[in-house]
This record gives C-alpha cells, sequence and structure tokens, in this order.
C-alpha cells in the first residue's frame, strides 16, 4: 500500500510540473529526512545534505534536520506568485519504546 501511495503522489507531483511548465518552471524535490533524535528539544530546520542522481527525470536528495534556527528563513510569498521548488520529504516515524530494546 505504501509504493502505491507514494505512486500516486509522483504522478500527481508530474502533472503539476506538466501544467506549469509553459508559464513557471518548478523543481520538485524528492527525498528521505534524517530526522534529529526524539528526545531533541528547541528549534529546528531542514537542509539538503545531500544531492542524489536524478531518477526518471525527477530530482533526488538527502534531506536532513539540523539543530537551531534556519540560517535563511523563508521569505513570504508575494500574491500570485508561483513557487520554484516544492520539496517533498518522506518521514520514517520515530521508533516505539518497545523496539528499542
Amino acid at each position: 500500500m505504501r509504493s502505491r501511495s507514494r505512486g500516486t503522489l509522483i504522478s500527481r507531483l508530474e502533472r503539476l510540473e506538466v501544467r506549469t511548465a509553459g508559464s513557471h518552471r518548478v523543481i520538485v524535490r524528492l527525498g528521505h529526512l534524517r530526522r534529529l533524535p526524539q528526545d531533541y528539544k528547541g528549534e529546528r530546520h531542514t537542509i539538503i545534505a545531500k544531492h542524489l542522481p536524478n531518477r526518471n527525470g525527477q530530482e533526488w536528495v538527502e534531506f536532513e534536520e539540523v539543530a537551531g534556527p534556519d540560517p535563511n528563513p523563508p521569505q513570504k510569498p508575494q500574491p500570485g506568485s508561483v513557487p520554484t521548488h516544492i520539496s517533498v520529504m518522506f518521514v520514517a516515524p520515530y521508533p516505539r519504546p518497545e523496539q528499542m530494546l
């Protein structure tokens, strides 16, 4: 079921890319997120830790959570503007306490 959901998401993103291709190019980045420990408290932000080879014309990266505030916070979008990048992060749940034994 999980791979079917991922396939559906990717096909939807591809349709979005096609729809916006004529007027403005939107790049979709796909990747898994390496998270900070579950017990981490405090501010965090996400970075691109590594660029991976493209797969089927899609940009793949490794995302990573980093402690502390974002040194480059996102700007407020202008009304009617279209983003240039959309990041899709696949996030695994933290292990349950009984799985950590």
